[in-house]
């Protein structure tokens, strides 16, 4: 069984390395979501962590973004996933790889306000 402390350093380790497999983008997305749903168990410190991890993959939206589109199709997952909610934002990497330079990160900070 995966914890929550290794599920989130996996998530550190893979911002780190945006030019890997689109597949391995795509487990780091799933991860990420499975990091969302148990916000509530993340202490502090893991939360500061995950926000560090997150800038990071905000930062290099377009390179996560290329390598996966050689292998899927982003609006089809949110689709085939019930309709990924924005909340969700790092499942539209698609979305934020087009905005200017620093508009994704106010885009993201505005939506953690809302929760």
């Amino acid at each position: 069984m995966t914890t929550i402390e290794e599920k989130l350093s996996a998530h550190e380790v893979d911002v780190g390395f945006p030019v890997v497999s689109g597949m391995e983008h795509l487990q780091m997305l799933l991860t990420r979501s499975e990091l969302h749903r148990a916000g509530r168990l993340l202490g502090s410190e893991q939360k500061a962590r995950l926000a560090r991890a997150d800038r990071k993959l905000l930062q290099q939206a377009q390179s996560f973004y290329e390598a996966i589109r050689e292998v899927a199709d982003l609006t089809r997952w949110r689709e085939g996933a019930g309709g990924v909610t924005p909340e969700h934002w790092w499942w539209y990497l698609d979305v934020l790889a087009q905005l200017p330079a620093g508009t994704a990160t106010a885009e993201v900070n505005a939506l953690s306000v809302k929760k």
